[in-house]
């Protein structure tokens, strides 16, 4: 039902708004299989665009099993 939006920038404009939203030190995970490329894709997009590459990423052990995180603040 989503996919004509696919590519138009819905999801990054959605993300972002949420970031403005809520000021602070984010954590983001996301699966770190092959299989999920496309949405590891969109979270270095949007984050990267986000914080001007001002963010680090790790794949790490979190509560949640092995993932991979985001991590970045919009405090200033």
């Amino acid at each position: 039902m989503l996919q004509p939006f696919r590519g138009a920038g819905v999801a990054e404009q959605a993300a972002i708004s949420v970031f403005e939203r809520f000021k602070g030190a984010w954590e983001l995970y996301t699966n770190p299989a092959a299989k999920n490329i496309t949405g590891q894709r969109f979270w270095r997009k949007t984050v990267a665009g986000y914080t001007n590459h001002n963010y680090h990423e790790a794949v790490e052990e979190t509560f949640d099993g092995n993932k991979l995180v985001f991590r970045f603040s919009n405090n200033l």
